[in-house]
């Protein structure tokens, strides 16, 4: 399947359809309702005293199957998520030597009309970088991670803002955000899907789940990430890496894919390790050819380093005394995120106490940077949101609707202004 790049370049997404063939529908959908009816009785089985009838699948708003629920009946539709409308498109839209599927699911209906959802970004400021960093990146390269919904039944619930994959949040749409996030926003669209059709897109666009009703929904939703493309992903999860039990299922074609997957992730982290000890050895060209191993496109790398700082800075967490006393368990809510906490603790095992440290010194200047303008950005939208509703709680910019708001990358300081701050004004020191 041939798809228009420059189309999904502009606007920021493709509808596309018969991404599911019309005589392959009937099955997907009995698959489907199988692993739901399996997640059913899974779901009645767990449940605990004081739990609904069936448990806690029926107490969600919207169920969801994972890739966990696939089984030796269903493990097909792992290859069609290889297939040339799926892996093929998300392929020609990344434009890298590598496409790993990162994360299989359903988006499934739930018992009662829940209601309204709320806009936003699957993307963090503080966690990843800067929101119109990662765009422009995106925009200078191609993207490294994209997504999928398919829908198996009418689906009009997702709904889209068309080219925020490229604008940040414009004034009068903040304002909305931090107001009411659950209404329409001006310029979003809903998608509506046929049986078959499916939407990609970069999940930095802006949407919306809307209303989640107990209308029938079985909608595919898939994500994609490249290795080895022009630009370091801003998507450090492989949802299945260390929940892989459905892998015996799969057919040997799509066991030597995953099996080559899981070889890119672990040798990106090993990339990211040899960085990480340039860093710390302040070993400038070495620092150089590792970043443009893992950015390959010159316009952008500042943001990879940005992204590399969020997971030096678990590194660095994870080493204090107090941390490092605790279980991995009670460590899991402290570091979970972006990237994963298992990703964050394989990273804080390959370095000593002594070199965290080294590595926090090197990383002093831009963390102070980068806080200073989140401090200011949240501190501007809290006084504005305090003239909006002034007996109201402090805006929370950690919640979906608001965690891009702070959303420019550091001015004036690039991959070279970086490298000087190792060594204080001059490289003299």
């Amino acid at each position: 399947m041939h798809v228009d790049l420059q189309q999904f370049r502009g606007e920021g997404y493709l509808i596309l359809r018969n991404v599911v063939p019309p005589e392959r529908l009937d099955a997907m959908r009995l698959a489907i309702e199988w692993m739901v009816d399996r997640e059913k009785a899974r779901s009645a089985a767990a449940r605990q005293p004081g739990d609904p009838l069936g448990g806690a699948w029926y107490e969600k708003i919207h169920p969801r199957l994972n890739i966990n629920s696939i089984d030796a009946e269903t493990a097909d539709l792992i290859d069609f998520c290889l297939g040339e409308t799926t892996f093929g498109v998300s392929a020609q839209l990344m434009q890298a030597p590598v496409t790993a599927l990162t994360a299989f699911g359903a988006l499934c209906s739930g018992l009662v009309d829940y209601g309204y959802t709320d806009w936003h970004r699957d993307a963090s400021s503080a966690e990843q970088a800067p929101l119109s960093g990662m765009q422009a990146d995106l925009m200078a390269n191609a993207p490294g991670y994209v997504q999928w919904n398919i829908a198996l039944y009418e689906d009009d619930v997702f709904w889209i803002l068309p080219e925020s994959h490229k604008q940040p949040t414009n004034e009068a749409q903040r304002r909305q955000l931090m107001l009411d996030p659950k209404v329409p926003l001006e310029g979003g669209i809903p998608v509506e899907l046929q049986p078959g059709d499916g939407i990609v897109y970069p999940n930095l666009m802006m949407h919306w789940g809307s209303k989640y009703t107990s209308r029938m929904r079985r909608t595919i939703h898939l994500g994609y990430r490249s290795f080895g493309g022009q630009i370091f992903s801003y998507h450090h999860h492989l949802d299945w890496y260390h929940a892989d039990g459905f892998r015996q299922h799969l057919s040997p074609a799509a066991e030597t894919q995953f099996a080559h997957w899981t070889e890119c992730y672990d040798q990106e982290r090993d990339q990211i390790e040899t960085l990480f000890r340039a860093l710390i050895a302040r070993d400038e060209p070495k620092f150089r050819t590792c970043l443009a191993e893992l950015h390959p496109g010159e316009s952008g790398r500042m943001v990879s380093v940005v992204l590399l700082c969020r997971i030096a800075n678990k590194v660095v967490f994870l080493h204090r005394p107090e941390i490092a006393q605790m279980s991995v368990q009670e460590r899991k809510p402290l570091v979970d995120g972006s990237p994963p906490a298992y990703y964050a603790e394989d990273m804080a095992q390959r370095f000593t106490a002594a070199e965290a440290e080294a590595l926090q010194s090197r990383l002093a200047v831009l963390n102070e940077r980068l806080q200073q303008d989140e401090a200011r950005v949240h501190q501007h939208y809290s006084d504005m949101y305090a003239d909006l509703r002034p007996a109201a709680d402090p805006p929370n910019f950690e919640s979906r609707p608001l965690r891009t708001f702070n959303s420019e990358m550091p001015e004036g300081f690039g991959v070279d202004e970086f490298v000087n701050t190792w060594y204080g004004k001059t490289k003299t020191c």
